[in-house]
């Protein structure tokens, strides 16, 4: 997601077309599309201000460090879901299964687990009785 606009270049904007500019115009001049621009006057009647809306604050990041290492290790044959429930009730934070998948990404752990032998060496082609023929 990018950056809002800042609040200095909404007031220029909603000035120019209070002073005579189309919105037209405007869009063209700032590189600014005619349903922000419609936004911002909706924004301004409704709220009297044309501030942008706070950030949102990403906990994903707090999936870093030695702490949350610690944690994987004592988790370690849990489930991605059962990591963040665990987590939620260490930390009191919810976090999504993705987080959590994403994380052990970033520290190169592999959450996928081998059942059974592992795949045969042998080719099809080169299996006793196949009907292919060699080349």
């Amino acid at each position: 997601m990018g950056k809002s606009y800042s609040t200095d270049l909404r007031e220029r904007v909603l000035q120019a077309i209070g002073e005579g500019m189309s919105k037209t115009r405007a869009h063209r001049t700032f590189h600014i599309s005619r349903s922000t621009i419609n936004h911002w006057f909706s924004l301004r009647e409704r709220t009297g201000r044309l501030d942008p809306p706070p950030s949102r604050r990403s906990y994903g990041r707090q999936l870093e460090g030695g702490e949350f290492e610690e944690f994987v290790r004592r988790h370690a044959q849990a489930t991605l879901g059962e990591m963040s429930l665990a987590w939620q009730q260490e930390k009191g934070v919810s976090l999504s299964v993705m987080s959590f998948s994403r994380a052990l990404d970033r520290l190169g752990w592999s959450r996928k687990k081998r059942v059974g032998a592992p795949k045969s060496v042998t080719k099809p082609s080169e299996r006793p009785g196949s009907s292919r023929l060699k080349r």
